[in-house]
This record gives C-alpha cells, sequence and structure tokens, in this order.
C-alpha cells in the first residue's frame, strides 16, 4: 500500500539514527499487549473541556488560538465501542472501506466485548462515517453531511473511483459539509486536540514538547512513559496498550500523547499568520492531520505540538481517533 512518508533527523544529548517522521515506510508485525488493565466502566465517557485561549504551536510557527468550550473523548475509540457500532451501522445502511481491527495485532471482526485497546486500520472517512452513525445510534444529529441544508448524511465510506485521490466535490467524504452547531459526535480539530492536551489549569499550558499530563519535555524518557506509549515503554514498537493504562492529563484525558495516532479533522497545511477563533484548517488539501504519536514512533512523535499527516484514504496499524462534540 502506497504511504507518505516524513523524514526527520533529530539530535538529543544522546545520538539518535535517522527516524521517519509521520509516517513509516513499514510497520513491523506486532504482537498482542500483554498491559491489559481492569477494565473501565465506560469507554464512552467524555471530558468537557473549557473555553480558552492559548498559543498553538508546533515549536516554529505559531497563532493565538480562543477555542471554545467542547467535549472530548475521554479514551481513544477502542475496538469494542467501534464494532458495537459498526455491526449496527451495517445493518442500518450504512457502508465502510474498512471494518477496523483491535490494536496492532487484532482481528477484525472478533466478537466484542473485551477489546479495551484502540481501533485501528480504519481511514479518516471510515471515521467520520463512524460518528455519523454513532449519532444516528444514539439519538444525536449526525454531523457530516451531503447537502448544504444537513439533512442527509453521509452513510459510506466506500471508496468507489476515489480510493487514491481525493474527491473534491462538495457534500463528498473528502469534502462534507459539516454542521459545527449540532449535538453528534464527530472528530476534534487540530486545534481542540492541541488546546485538550496541553491544558492545565486555562492560565497555565504544558509546553509544546513534553507529551500530554508530563512533567518533563519528551526527550526524558522517564517522564514521557507515564503518560504515552512510545517505541521504549512498548517494548521497541511491540505493539498497542489498552487504552487508559497510563496516567491521564490535568483534565483527566487518556492517551492524548501515544499508543496510536489519532484523525483530526483539519486538512493539513500552514497555520494562520494572525488570531483566530475555532480555526478548523485550510478549506482543502490532500492530507488529513493525525496527532498524538504511536507505540510504533520515537518519544518526538508524543510532542504536543508535533503534527502528522495523511491521505484520509490510507488505513494503518498506527491509526485511529476519539470523537469529540459541540457543546
Amino acid at each position: 500500500m502506497k504511504k507518505s512518508v516524513i523524514f526527520f533527523i533529530l539530535a538529543v544529548v544522546v545520538a539518535f539514527s535517522v527516524i521517519t517522521g509521520c509516517k513509516k515506510l513499514s510497520s513491523p508485525a506486532a504482537p498482542a499487549a500483554t498491559n491489559v488493565p481492569t477494565p473501565i466502566a465506560s469507554y464512552t465517557d467524555f471530558v468537557s473541556v473549557p473555553i480558552g485561549t492559548f498559543t498553538q504551536t508546533d515549536g516554529t510557527n505559531s497563532f493565538s488560538h480562543i477555542i471554545s468550550a467542547f467535549k472530548m473523548g475521554k479514551y481513544q475509540v477502542t475496538y469494542d465501542l467501534w464494532y458495537k457500532v459498526y455491526l449496527w451501522a451495517i445493518a442500518n445502511g450504512y457502508t465502510f472501506q474498512n471494518a477496523g481491527a483491535e490494536g496492532s495485532n487484532g482481528t477484525a471482526g472478533a466478537t466484542p466485548g473485551t477489546m479495551s485497546q484502540p481501533v485501528t486500520t480504519i481511514n479518516w472517512r471510515d471515521a467520520i462515517v463512524w460518528c455519523n452513525a454513532y449519532s444516528q445510534k444514539t439519538g444525536l444529529t449526525p454531523v457530516y453531511c451531503s447537502d448544504a441544508g444537513f439533512n442527509t448524511a453521509i452513510k459510506s465510506s466506500a471508496n468507489g473511483s476515489y480510493g487514491s485521490s481525493i474527491n473534491t466535490t462538495a457534500g463528498s467524504f473528502d469534502n462534507p459539509h459539516v454542521n459545527w452547531n449540532t449535538n453528534g459526535y464527530r472528530l476534534p480539530t487540530e486545534g481542540e486536540y492541541q488546546y485538550a492536551s496541553s491544558y492545565n489549569d486555562g492560565t497555565a499550558w504544558t509546553p509544546y514538547n513534553y507529551a500530554s499530563g508530563a512533567t518533563a519535555a519528551y526527550i526524558y524518557e522517564a517522564a514521557t512513559d507515564l503518560v504515552g506509549w512510545d517505541t521504549v515503554n512498548s517494548g521497541g514498537g511491540g505493539g498497542t496498550n489498552a487504552v487508559g493504562s497510563l496516567a491521564a492529563n490535568a483534565l483527566g484525558i487518556y492517551d492524548m500523547s501515544g499508543n496510536v495516532w489519532e484523525w483530526c479533522w483539519d486538512w493539513y497545511g500552514t497555520y494562520p499568520t494572525t488570531a483566530s477563533a475555532d480555526y478548523t484548517g485550510p478549506a482543502s488539501g490532500s492530507s488529513r492531520v493525525l496527532r498524538g504519536g504511536s507505540y510504533d514512533f520515537g518519544a518526538y512523535s508524543l510532542e504536543l505540538g508535533y503534527r502528522g499527516y495523511d491521505y484520509p484514504y490510507i488505513t494503518d496499524i498506527n491509526y485511529g481517533f476519539r470523537f469529540a462534540r459541540t457543546n
């Protein structure tokens, strides 16, 4: 499968070899994770994120960003939750390009119930269609629509003739009409993701080069490993782990750094040069933003300001998501 490749060379106190950035050339076969904590009562929980203004930065580019109050999923979407909604969706007129799998070495279509690792092997399109299905299943109004009046939810992520290209048609699965004001499930924006990742008390913010919830910069592995799964504490890229099995950040949200990359709404592009409110990214592009880093990447990818991206039709065992909702 075709994959985008980003190369970075890092120099820190110890010498690192050349490492890939957002996208690796290949992902190694991984054994099932052994870190499985006591099951959490509900992987559907939200955390209320208050309104505020912060400096959104990747360490080089930045802008002042006002973020309205919203709700962020407390956990990465587990395969258990994904599959329950997926089965309902298939029975109610939805179709998906990819069925998803549990974690880095899971089996697609397994009987749900105890699968607490994140869903993977789904693309951006699958994620927004699943959000619509989850909204409809729970009596909420879907966010992503094929019409400007928001009357018709997008119910298919099947590639059709657009398997390896972007469908720019308004209302398509790559360019949906988005009802930002409704109550349904959706992907977080890149701004919302970094805001919730770095929030402490509304006046103090975790620096961009820390993992979410960490007490020191990402180069200090002991601090990073307490809050996020990377190649070190996952055993050299050994595999994903159950969500919520490390410490939460200041808002009580888990795995916002590490375990799997998370799809965000935004097209990848340059940051604005002036202050912005609830910025949702460029109007168009070729790749969607991925945030948070992964068990199969170095600690650098867990930095709050680190930006990944990939085509919206790409799947990978490193890619998952979490949901958000507008207040």
